[in-house]
């Protein structure tokens, strides 16, 4: 069971870390290669354009899947900041249901539409890729969404019904970047200011 939570692991974060990644990685090196052969070597590089587009599909796609499964994405929180845990997460769990039935409905004519495009063999104009290839990722993406929304309306139902895991859990995930860092340094440093002399600037036995 251990090896195929790892297995699984590994393939997710392939799925939404390493290939966004590659993907950005590639972004920006071809980028740079477009605007030194355009502007230095006036030689624009038709291709390049058309590699980027892909490349940016797959990371903002993808990436997306990431920035999901770490409650990552922008949110306004104005008016949730002020509601109680319960609140919270009925609010929450709004939105996720909002996403998981959009998700759902978008799956099979998405599905239905990228593998249309590998039966009348579209190809990209100038690296002849398939284009099946190319917008697969939104496929992959509305999937891992919807699935994530899933597991988090999960949760909310969970501390809803007072569950003190599930509660204490989304305290913690409900806390500002601030909170953390300043919480994560309380823990690592261990201060005693009772052994300090301020020196003569405070008064201290550093004046007499």
């Amino acid at each position: 069971m251990e090896t195929v939570k790892k297995i699984f692991g590994f393939i997710r974060d392939c799925v939404e870390k390493y290939i966004p990644s590659i993907a950005l990685a590639a972004l920006f090196v071809i980028f740079c290669y477009q605007v030194f052969m355009r502007y230095v070597m006036r030689m624009p590089q038709a291709w390049a354009s058309e590699v980027e587009q892909s490349c940016f599909l797959w990371l903002v796609l993808l990436g997306a899947c990431y920035a999901q499964r770490m409650k990552a994405h922008v949110t306004f929180t104005l008016l949730y900041d002020k509601l109680g845990v319960k609140g919270k997460a009925i609010t929450a769990m709004l939105g996720d249901i909002i996403i998981a039935f959009t998700a759902f409905c978008n799956i099979l004519p998405s599905l239905s539409y990228v593998m249309g495009l590998a039966a009348r063999q579209q190809v990209t104009t100038i690296l002849k890729w398939p284009k099946t290839v190319v917008y697969f990722p939104y496929v992959v993406m509305i999937t891992i969404l919807m699935v994530y929304a899933l597991m988090e309306i999960y949760e909310y139902i969970m501390v809803i019904c007072g569950n003190e895991y599930y509660i204490n859990k989304m305290k913690e995930e409900d806390k500002s970047e601030a909170e953390q860092v300043i919480e994560e340094s309380l823990a690592q440093e261990n201060i005693d200011l009772t052994n300090i002399d301020f020196g003569s600037e405070y008064g201290g036995k550093g004046d007499k």
